[in-house]
């Protein structure tokens, strides 16, 4: 969610329509969250009395972040603001799944009070139409800028192939099925090296890696951004995703987007965005063994990587690059932006 709004940031959305960002979360004590919190729920009621506000923006995710957006939603409709609530995370239907009845119906209440519910596919789309019928439910993926485009052969393995791993590192990202069915991969492709980018459980994925005894294989690159980024990107040859659940990761676009073929799990809005055999691979959550056959099978093939590169870029460019997506989203606003307004705010 946070990629996705410094990706506003960085192509001038904010600029364009004078956006003021409100950060109702931070990392911390339950101290510091609730301040946090509850000072941004009163400058968004002050700008709201200035009557200065065209239009909120809500990006949520489940459990609290839903809440929280909510009450900043509905005081911005009962002020006679349009609200777009853009839903992201990957676990809406265990989270609505685990409420009891009245507060399913409430969620569904809080979606069809606001002007735009955006969902990151069509798959979403038909599950929150499920839950609230009524709810106006527009489909805007998350996108990514496109780099330069590389010669295919740039990614042809020589004599090593490095596999990419860009997120959270814990069981919700797959890292303890990746690590095992590495394992298994390097039996059969000695020359495999695995780079785990990212932060959380890094010290027990690293105790795993020397347990499995591929410590020397495993490279452990921490949270990494910009130019460090981009230079995962180029070294790599495939880029690996086996979530338990997703939304629509942005650093599977980003690694589509570099022309990285993808192994990665039929969950949230990725089945909708590789295409078996096209782009990538795709497999059943937490099942290992076929997690380790894709890797293989990629290593394997100079030719298979390059044509699901290619493939994968170009799907990119046409249906979740920059180019397509946010002309989509400044549609939007500018249909339910109040008329006569001088400002706008965006709501994190």
């Amino acid at each position: 969610m946070r990629s996705v709004v410094d990706g506003y940031l960085a192509d001038g959305l904010f600029s364009r329509w004078r956006v003021v960002l409100l950060n109702s979360h931070v990392e911390g004590g339950l101290a510091l969250r609730l301040t946090t919190a509850a000072r941004e729920f009163l400058r968004l009621v002050a700008l709201l009395l200035s009557r200065r506000v065209g239009l909120v923006h809500c990006h949520a995710a489940m459990k609290g972040s839903f809440w929280r957006k909510s009450a900043f939603a509905l005081i911005s409709r009962i002020a006679g603001v349009p609200v777009v609530f853009h839903l992201h995370g990957g676990v809406m239907k265990a989270f609505v799944a685990r409420q009891p009845v009245v507060v399913q119906r409430l969620i569904g209440w809080v979606l069809a009070r606001q002007s735009a519910v955006v969902v990151l596919s069509d798959g979403w789309r038909e599950y929150v139409k499920s839950i609230s019928p009524l709810a106006a439910i527009e489909v805007l993926p998350n996108y990514v800028s496109l780099p330069a485009a590389t010669d295919p052969a740039v990614r042809d393995g020589g004599t090593g192939i490095t596999v990419l791993f860009l997120g959270l590192v814990g069981v919700g990202k797959g890292v303890y099925d990746l690590l095992p069915a590495f394992k298994e991969a390097v039996a059969e492709v000695p020359g495999l090296h695995l780079i785990l980018a990212g932060n959380g459980e890094v010290d027990r994925a690293r105790a795993l890696a020397v347990e499995l005894g591929i410590q020397d294989r495993v490279e452990f690159a921490g949270w990494v951004a910009g130019e460090k980024k981009v230079e995962l990107f180029q070294r790599a040859h495939i880029y690996v995703l086996p979530s338990h659940f997703e939304g629509l990761p942005v650093s599977l676009l980003e690694a589509m987007s570099w022309q990285l073929p993808v192994i990665s799990t039929r969950v949230g809005a990725i089945p909708e965005v590789v295409r078996q055999g096209v782009d990538g691979l795709l497999l059943d959550a937490g099942d290992r063994v076929a997690l380790a056959s894709a890797i293989v099978e990629l290593a394997r093939s100079d030719a298979l990587r390059r044509r699901m590169g290619v493939a994968a870029r170009q799907r990119i460019e046409h249906g979740y690059s920059k180019e397509v997506v946010l002309p989509r989203l400044e549609a939007l606003y500018g249909e339910l932006m109040l008329d006569g307004s001088t400002g706008r705010i965006g709501k994190s």
